[in-house]
């Protein structure tokens, strides 16, 4: 059995923005209203009333948010695909000002994509906690998969096997768990939240060596995601 929110190269052919022109789930008039939606959500939250507002400003009728099925999980959804696939782009640039070494590519990733949620992150427990309910955490940990994926594609990873299962999951439950913690952190430009993120890649990096890639560490690494996420309704 797979981790959760993890594809199985070999299999189904891993989806990357980098080496494929992006298939958007979302029609021209769902991606005006839902981006005119995330506009209103710093103000407004992660409600209804944002995507109401979304769809006003996009030139929609109020009513027509009613034809997005999962609700507000559906705003929440979009800036995590939008985000995501926004990675691709900064590829050339990170190239060039990393350099060669993976892990320091890998970082450079996720405090890029974590700095995507400054404009809202005051409103993120909101997000976090439509997340964790039951209906929308499978979505929501295969977006955060794909994620782990495309960050470790873009670093140019080309493991396979379980070293694969064991680096994905692994960067799974790390963004989560940096992800939250940014969630409160009040110190300037995020330091402590960098620190954080820093101290958990060393002790992946020690567990790592200690457990090596064996099915023990992806199911560590893999329940490890989920139960954050499941812990983010509770503190959201």
């Amino acid at each position: 059995m797979t981790a959760p929110g993890f594809i199985r190269r070999g299999l189904v052919r891993a989806y990357h923005s980098y080496d494929h022109l992006p298939h958007t789930p979302y029609t021209p008039a769902q991606s005006a209203i839902l981006s005119a939606a995330l506009a209103e959500v710093p103000e407004r939250g992660f409600t209804k009333s944002a995507l109401a507002a979304g769809a006003r400003a996009a030139g929609y009728l109020d009513t027509t948010p009613a034809v997005f099925h999962h609700g507000v999980f559906d705003v929440v959804r979009y800036h995590l695909y939008a985000e995501r696939t926004r990675l691709a782009g900064l590829k050339q640039q990170i190239d060039d000002e990393e350099g060669h070494p993976q892990g320091k590519k890998v970082r450079r990733y996720v405090v890029e994509r974590l700095r995507r949620n400054v404009g809202v992150i005051h409103r993120w427990p909101e997000a976090l906690a439509i997340m964790a309910t039951p209906s929308n955490a499978p979505t929501a940990l295969e977006e955060l998969g794909l994620l782990s994926d495309e960050i470790w594609f873009l670093a140019g990873d080309e493991s396979s096997d379980f070293e694969w299962y064991t680096k994905r999951a692994s960067l799974a439950a790390i963004y989560s768990a940096t992800e939250l913690y940014m969630s409160q952190d009040n110190s300037v430009d995020y330091e402590m939240t960098w620190d954080f993120l820093d101290r958990r890649l060393q002790d992946a990096h020690e567990l790592s060596k200690s457990l090596g890639s064996t099915s023990a560490w992806v199911t560590f690494a893999g329940l490890a995601s989920l139960n954050l996420l499941r812990s983010q309704i509770a503190r959201g």
